[in-house]
């Protein structure tokens, strides 16, 4: 579920007083695309935002919505999906599972309750350069909400960068100053000069943050955790250096792409 855009989607309607209908996954059995607790919302116009089963039951739950909107009275249904059911449902979607999904109306008489969405992830991008373009946008497609630092006029105000994303023209020095960095939960040292990089990683060292990567080659990485003496032990065994995982391919794209992974997977506690 991309929290972020489920949040907007949450927000447009409520500015409104629209009424929704919250769809919850309750229980899962087998395999299924979605598990308990993911959500997605539909709006009075059958509009949803949100994707439970990979396209092949919100339609279905678009009709249900709406006698949800017009009796006020939750539903629950089961779905089967396995390949062999003879239902409307069993259309060799392949799942072999089953998911009972319970759809309640959520308005402003009853303060839009229960909604309860998680907080987006928080990516922050230290350095503004070429490659940071592509992280910025798939971080962005990914729902996280992203933070843009650099030094560089010409690099922090470039206009490839989407207009949501948070950007602050700032020295290194300042950033503690400027962000709580401790809000969170990934951050990426890549402005490509060594002090700036250093400087970073002397302020997040200090910090909780999830996952903390660093471009370039293990031997820069090495350089800077010596030059950084204590503050730099303690990023010895959490700092991703060369950050990403191994994919294969060359490019800044693709360096983007197995960074977002590498987050992700720790991010999931893989």
């Amino acid at each position: 579920m991309n929290s972020s855009r489920l949040l907007q989607f949450f927000e447009s309607r409520r500015a409104r007083d629209e009424p929704l209908v919250l769809v919850s996954v309750v229980e899962t059995s087998g395999s299924t695309y979605s598990k308990a607790g993911d959500q997605m919302l539909v709006d009075q116009n059958g509009v949803g935002c949100g994707m439970l089963s990979g396209g092949c039951l919100e339609s279905d739950l678009a009709v249900r919505a709406q006698v949800v909107l017009e009796s006020g009275e939750p539903q629950s249904v089961t779905y089967e999906l396995a390949s062999g059911d003879d239902d409307v449902w069993g259309l060799g979607i392949g799942c072999d599972g089953s998911m009972t999904i319970g759809l309640q109306k959520i308005s402003a008489e009853n303060h839009y309750a229960p909604l309860n969405l998680p907080t987006p992830t928080q990516l922050l991008i230290l350095g503004a350069g070429l490659d940071a373009i592509p992280l910025a946008r798939l971080g962005d497609e990914m729902g996280w909400q992203c933070t843009i630092v650099d030094h560089r006029p010409a690099y922090i105000e470039r206009t490839e960068f989407p207009g949501q994303f948070v950007k602050h023209c700032i020295e290194p020095a300042q950033l503690a100053d400027t962000v709580t960095l401790d809000d969170y939960d990934c951050a990426v040292v890549m402005s490509h000069h060594l002090a700036s990089d250093r400087e970073y990683l002397g302020q997040v060292a200090t910090t909780e943050i999830a996952y903390l990567g660093l471009l370039g080659p293990p031997a820069r990485k090495e350089r800077l955790i010596s030059e950084l003496e204590a503050a730099g032990k303690s990023l010895q065994s959490r700092l991703h250096g060369p950050a990403g995982l191994s994919l294969g391919g060359r490019g800044p794209e693709v360096i983007a792409l197995s960074i977002i992974a590498q987050m992700q997977q720790v991010l999931a506690g893989d």
